[in-house]
Protein backbone atom coordinates (compact mmCIF):
# COMPACT_ATOMS: atom_id res chain seq x y z
CA UNK A 1 0.00 0.00 0.00
CA UNK A 2 0.91 3.85 -0.83
CA UNK A 3 0.81 6.37 1.49
CA UNK A 4 -0.51 9.91 -0.15
CA UNK A 5 0.23 13.60 0.96
CA UNK A 6 -1.57 16.12 -0.78
CA UNK A 7 -0.28 18.41 -3.63
CA UNK A 8 -2.32 21.36 -5.01
CA UNK A 9 -2.75 22.09 -8.86
CA UNK A 10 -5.53 24.48 -8.79
CA UNK A 11 -6.58 22.59 -11.81
CA UNK A 12 -10.65 22.89 -10.61
CA UNK A 13 -10.14 25.44 -8.80
CA UNK A 14 -12.88 28.12 -9.87
CA UNK A 15 -11.22 31.38 -8.59
CA UNK A 16 -7.92 30.45 -9.74
CA UNK A 17 -9.22 29.72 -13.24
CA UNK A 18 -10.79 33.06 -13.40
CA UNK A 19 -7.51 34.70 -12.54
CA UNK A 20 -5.79 32.86 -14.77
CA UNK A 21 -7.85 33.37 -17.92
CA UNK A 22 -7.97 37.29 -16.83
CA UNK A 23 -3.92 37.73 -16.31
CA UNK A 24 -2.14 34.94 -17.08
CA UNK A 25 -1.29 34.63 -13.17
CA UNK A 26 -2.84 32.96 -9.97
CA UNK A 27 -2.34 32.81 -6.57
CA UNK A 28 -1.07 29.62 -5.29
CA UNK A 29 -1.70 29.62 -1.32
CA UNK A 30 1.93 27.98 0.48
CA UNK A 31 -0.89 27.57 3.52
CA UNK A 32 -1.80 24.51 1.33
CA UNK A 33 1.62 23.24 1.49
CA UNK A 34 1.95 23.37 5.03
CA UNK A 35 -0.53 20.63 5.73
CA UNK A 36 1.62 18.57 3.63
CA UNK A 37 4.42 19.12 4.98
CA UNK A 38 2.71 18.12 8.82
CA UNK A 39 1.64 14.93 7.17
CA UNK A 40 5.28 14.05 5.95
CA UNK A 41 5.87 14.80 9.42
CA UNK A 42 3.53 12.35 11.31
CA UNK A 43 4.46 9.62 8.31
CA UNK A 44 8.26 9.81 8.94
CA UNK A 45 7.53 9.33 12.95
CA UNK A 46 5.88 6.13 12.24
CA UNK A 47 8.93 4.95 10.13
CA UNK A 48 6.96 5.16 6.79
CA UNK A 49 9.38 4.38 4.06
CA UNK A 50 10.06 7.54 1.61
CA UNK A 51 9.57 5.44 -1.23
CA UNK A 52 5.81 4.89 -0.06
CA UNK A 53 4.83 8.13 -0.41
CA UNK A 54 3.22 9.65 -3.55
CA UNK A 55 1.88 12.94 -4.13
CA UNK A 56 -2.16 12.74 -4.85
CA UNK A 57 -3.62 16.18 -6.22
CA UNK A 58 -6.19 17.27 -4.14
CA UNK A 59 -7.95 18.93 -7.47
CA UNK A 60 -8.30 16.22 -9.38
CA UNK A 61 -9.40 13.12 -6.31
CA UNK A 62 -12.11 11.93 -8.49
CA UNK A 63 -10.07 11.43 -11.50
CA UNK A 64 -7.04 10.06 -9.84
CA UNK A 65 -6.04 6.46 -11.78
CA UNK A 66 -2.85 5.36 -9.95
CA UNK A 67 -2.12 2.49 -7.45
CA UNK A 68 -4.42 2.18 -4.22
CA UNK A 69 -3.18 4.84 -1.50
CA UNK A 70 -4.24 5.50 1.47
CA UNK A 71 -4.98 9.66 2.04
CA UNK A 72 -5.05 11.70 4.97
CA UNK A 73 -7.78 13.92 4.25
CA UNK A 74 -6.27 16.87 6.24
CA UNK A 75 -7.14 19.79 3.97
CA UNK A 76 -9.50 22.24 2.46
CA UNK A 77 -11.80 20.31 0.38
CA UNK A 78 -14.11 21.41 -2.48
CA UNK A 79 -17.16 20.24 -4.21
CA UNK A 80 -15.55 19.21 -7.12
CA UNK A 81 -12.93 16.70 -4.81
CA UNK A 82 -15.92 14.42 -4.29
CA UNK A 83 -16.65 11.21 -4.55
CA UNK A 84 -12.88 10.13 -4.40
CA UNK A 85 -11.58 7.38 -6.72
CA UNK A 86 -12.44 3.83 -5.76
CA UNK A 87 -8.00 3.42 -5.76
CA UNK A 88 -8.37 5.93 -2.82
CA UNK A 89 -8.43 4.93 0.96
CA UNK A 90 -9.59 8.25 3.29
CA UNK A 91 -8.23 8.69 6.81
CA UNK A 92 -10.61 11.43 8.00
CA UNK A 93 -8.57 13.95 9.99
CA UNK A 94 -8.72 17.26 9.94
CA UNK A 95 -10.99 17.55 6.77
CA UNK A 96 -12.96 20.89 6.37
CA UNK A 97 -15.52 21.74 3.26
CA UNK A 98 -18.45 24.34 3.24
CA UNK A 99 -21.89 23.75 3.52
CA UNK A 100 -22.68 23.51 -0.17
CA UNK A 101 -19.77 20.74 -0.95
CA UNK A 102 -21.02 18.88 2.15
CA UNK A 103 -25.10 19.30 1.42
CA UNK A 104 -24.17 17.95 -2.49
CA UNK A 105 -21.98 14.80 -1.02
CA UNK A 106 -23.96 14.42 1.98
CA UNK A 107 -24.85 10.87 0.80
CA UNK A 108 -21.04 9.63 -0.27
CA UNK A 109 -19.62 11.50 2.94
CA UNK A 110 -22.27 9.63 5.30
CA UNK A 111 -20.67 6.52 4.01
CA UNK A 112 -17.20 7.27 5.34
CA UNK A 113 -17.89 6.38 9.08
CA UNK A 114 -16.61 8.98 11.72
CA UNK A 115 -15.19 12.22 9.84
CA UNK A 116 -12.24 14.05 11.92
CA UNK A 117 -12.94 17.63 11.09
CA UNK A 118 -10.49 20.89 11.08
CA UNK A 119 -12.76 23.16 12.90
CA UNK A 120 -16.40 22.80 14.86
CA UNK A 121 -18.71 24.55 11.95
CA UNK A 122 -17.63 21.59 9.93
CA UNK A 123 -18.40 19.16 11.84
CA UNK A 124 -21.63 20.65 12.83
CA UNK A 125 -22.43 20.83 9.04
CA UNK A 126 -21.96 17.24 9.03
CA UNK A 127 -23.77 16.12 12.09
CA UNK A 128 -27.05 18.14 10.84
CA UNK A 129 -26.99 15.80 7.90
CA UNK A 130 -26.66 12.83 10.11
CA UNK A 131 -23.27 12.47 9.55
CA UNK A 132 -20.48 11.15 12.24
CA UNK A 133 -18.44 13.77 13.34
CA UNK A 134 -16.11 15.26 15.63
CA UNK A 135 -13.77 18.13 16.25
CA UNK A 136 -9.56 16.90 15.64
CA UNK A 137 -8.23 20.36 14.57
CA UNK A 138 -5.76 20.44 11.59
CA UNK A 139 -2.66 18.21 12.01
CA UNK A 140 -0.45 21.18 11.47
CA UNK A 141 -1.01 21.56 15.35
CA UNK A 142 1.22 18.66 15.43
CA UNK A 143 4.54 20.02 14.11
CA UNK A 144 7.12 19.55 17.17
CA UNK A 145 7.91 21.81 19.63
CA UNK A 146 11.41 23.59 18.85
CA UNK A 147 13.88 22.97 21.14
CA UNK A 148 14.98 26.45 22.06
CA UNK A 149 13.88 29.91 21.21
CA UNK A 150 16.66 31.83 18.61
CA UNK A 151 19.71 33.28 20.98
CA UNK A 152 19.90 37.17 22.22
CA UNK A 153 20.56 39.34 19.18
CA UNK A 154 19.58 36.61 16.69
CA UNK A 155 16.30 36.17 16.67
CA UNK A 156 13.05 38.90 15.30
CA UNK A 157 9.26 39.66 15.25
CA UNK A 158 8.59 37.45 11.87
CA UNK A 159 5.15 38.65 10.17
CA UNK A 160 3.29 36.30 7.62
CA UNK A 161 0.68 37.24 5.53
CA UNK A 162 -0.88 36.95 2.40
CA UNK A 163 -3.98 38.13 0.29
CA UNK A 164 -7.63 38.51 0.12
CA UNK A 165 -9.22 37.90 3.54
CA UNK A 166 -5.39 36.72 4.61
CA UNK A 167 -4.16 40.38 3.94
CA UNK A 168 -2.42 42.28 6.80
CA UNK A 169 -4.25 44.63 8.55
CA UNK A 170 -2.82 47.84 7.91
CA UNK A 171 -4.49 49.38 11.39
CA UNK A 172 -2.40 46.18 13.25
CA UNK A 173 0.72 47.65 12.19
CA UNK A 174 -0.12 50.71 13.66
CA UNK A 175 -1.30 49.47 16.73
CA UNK A 176 1.84 47.34 17.09
CA UNK A 177 4.74 48.61 19.38
CA UNK A 178 7.70 50.62 17.99
CA UNK A 179 10.14 48.64 18.71
CA UNK A 180 8.89 45.18 17.82
CA UNK A 181 7.23 46.64 14.20
CA UNK A 182 11.09 48.49 13.67
CA UNK A 183 13.04 44.98 13.72
CA UNK A 184 10.45 43.09 12.18
CA UNK A 185 11.24 40.75 9.34
CA UNK A 186 7.52 40.30 6.67
CA UNK A 187 7.27 36.95 4.58
CA UNK A 188 4.19 36.47 1.79
CA UNK A 189 2.84 33.06 2.34
CA UNK A 190 1.72 33.21 -1.63
CA UNK A 191 2.87 32.75 -5.28
CA UNK A 192 2.12 34.25 -8.13
CA UNK A 193 1.87 31.38 -10.82
CA UNK A 194 2.34 31.51 -14.71
CA UNK A 195 1.14 28.17 -14.78
CA UNK A 196 -2.15 26.50 -14.34
CA UNK A 197 -2.71 23.72 -13.54
CA UNK A 198 0.49 23.58 -11.64
CA UNK A 199 2.56 20.52 -12.93
CA UNK A 200 4.85 18.38 -10.82
CA UNK A 201 7.56 20.34 -10.64
CA UNK A 202 5.38 23.75 -9.65
CA UNK A 203 4.44 21.55 -6.83
CA UNK A 204 7.62 20.43 -5.40
CA UNK A 205 9.11 24.79 -5.49
CA UNK A 206 5.62 25.30 -3.47
CA UNK A 207 6.21 22.41 -1.05
CA UNK A 208 9.74 23.51 -0.80
CA UNK A 209 9.34 27.04 -0.05
CA UNK A 210 6.53 26.13 2.03
CA UNK A 211 9.24 24.15 4.37
CA UNK A 212 11.52 27.18 4.55
CA UNK A 213 9.13 29.38 5.79
CA UNK A 214 8.81 26.85 8.69
CA UNK A 215 12.29 26.66 9.13
CA UNK A 216 12.90 30.13 9.41
CA UNK A 217 9.89 30.66 11.92
CA UNK A 218 11.37 27.71 13.69
CA UNK A 219 14.93 29.23 13.95
CA UNK A 220 14.57 32.86 14.12
CA UNK A 221 11.13 34.38 15.06
CA UNK A 222 10.69 35.55 18.59
CA UNK A 223 6.87 36.55 17.94
CA UNK A 224 5.10 35.40 14.79
CA UNK A 225 2.20 38.48 13.85
CA UNK A 226 0.20 37.09 11.35
CA UNK A 227 -3.45 36.74 9.28
CA UNK A 228 -3.27 33.09 8.71
CA UNK A 229 -4.09 29.89 9.94
CA UNK A 230 -1.46 27.62 8.28
CA UNK A 231 1.30 30.23 9.78
CA UNK A 232 -0.24 30.92 12.94
CA UNK A 233 -1.33 26.62 13.74
CA UNK A 234 2.68 26.03 13.04
CA UNK A 235 3.88 28.92 15.19
CA UNK A 236 1.76 28.22 17.88
CA UNK A 237 3.19 24.39 17.56
CA UNK A 238 6.54 25.54 17.60
CA UNK A 239 6.17 26.90 20.85
CA UNK A 240 6.82 30.85 19.50
CA UNK A 241 4.54 33.61 20.96
CA UNK A 242 1.64 33.88 18.14
CA UNK A 243 -0.79 36.94 17.48
CA UNK A 244 -3.52 36.21 14.65
CA UNK A 245 -4.94 40.05 13.69
CA UNK A 246 -7.68 39.28 10.99
CA UNK A 247 -9.88 42.20 8.83
CA UNK A 248 -12.76 39.42 9.42
CA UNK A 249 -13.98 36.11 11.17
CA UNK A 250 -13.57 33.10 9.24
CA UNK A 251 -14.55 29.49 10.31
CA UNK A 252 -11.76 27.93 9.58
CA UNK A 253 -10.28 29.57 12.78
CA UNK A 254 -12.97 27.72 15.08
CA UNK A 255 -10.50 25.43 16.65
CA UNK A 256 -7.91 28.11 17.22
CA UNK A 257 -9.88 30.38 18.82
CA UNK A 258 -10.21 27.88 21.70
CA UNK A 259 -6.17 28.22 22.20
CA UNK A 260 -5.60 31.92 21.72
CA UNK A 261 -7.53 35.07 20.82
CA UNK A 262 -8.62 36.07 17.12
CA UNK A 263 -8.05 39.68 16.82
CA UNK A 264 -10.41 41.17 14.31
CA UNK A 265 -9.98 44.83 12.55
CA UNK A 266 -10.61 47.64 13.11
CA UNK A 267 -9.80 48.04 16.60
CA UNK A 268 -6.21 46.41 17.33
CA UNK A 269 -5.86 48.13 20.83
CA UNK A 270 -6.15 45.86 22.76
CA UNK A 271 -3.98 43.20 21.42
CA UNK A 272 -1.06 41.57 24.08
CA UNK A 273 1.84 42.05 22.05
CA UNK A 274 4.08 39.65 24.38
CA UNK A 275 1.54 36.70 24.80
CA UNK A 276 3.25 33.44 26.17
CA UNK A 277 3.71 30.09 23.93
CA UNK A 278 0.50 27.96 24.04
CA UNK A 279 0.98 24.34 25.61
CA UNK A 280 -0.17 21.92 22.51
CA UNK A 281 0.91 19.22 24.67
CA UNK A 282 -2.75 17.72 25.17
CA UNK A 283 -3.80 18.70 21.39
CA UNK A 284 -0.15 16.74 19.73
CA UNK A 285 -0.94 13.85 22.01
CA UNK A 286 -4.64 13.46 20.70
CA UNK A 287 -3.50 13.82 17.56
CA UNK A 288 -0.72 11.50 17.41
CA UNK A 289 -3.03 9.01 18.58
CA UNK A 290 -5.46 9.72 16.09
CA UNK A 291 -2.90 9.42 13.04
CA UNK A 292 -1.17 6.25 14.01
CA UNK A 293 -4.18 4.55 14.95
CA UNK A 294 -6.38 5.10 11.48
CA UNK A 295 -2.40 4.13 9.26
CA UNK A 296 -1.73 1.18 11.86
CA UNK A 297 -3.96 -1.08 9.77
CA UNK A 298 -1.56 -0.31 6.21
CA UNK A 299 2.02 -0.21 8.22
CA UNK A 300 2.68 -3.42 7.64
CA UNK A 301 6.05 -4.24 5.11
CA UNK A 302 4.86 -4.05 1.39
CA UNK A 303 5.69 -7.50 0.96
CA UNK A 304 3.20 -9.14 3.86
Amino acid sequence: MLFGTLGFSYDTMAPSRLAFARTGLHSANLGDNMQTLAVRHLYQRLGVAPDRVVRIDRDTLRTYAGPPVVLPMNAVFHRNCFPLAPQITPLWIGFHANEETITRHKDWLGQQGLIGCRDPVTAEALQSHGIAADVTGCLTFAFPRRRAAPPPGRGRVIVVFGQGAGALPAAALQAMPEDLLAGAEFLVQRREMNVLPLGLAEMDSNEHIADHILQRLRKRATLVVTPLHHAAAPAIAMGIPTVVVRREASVRFGFMEGLLPVHLGPDFTSVDWQPAPVDLTRIRTAQWDRFSALLRPWLSPPDA
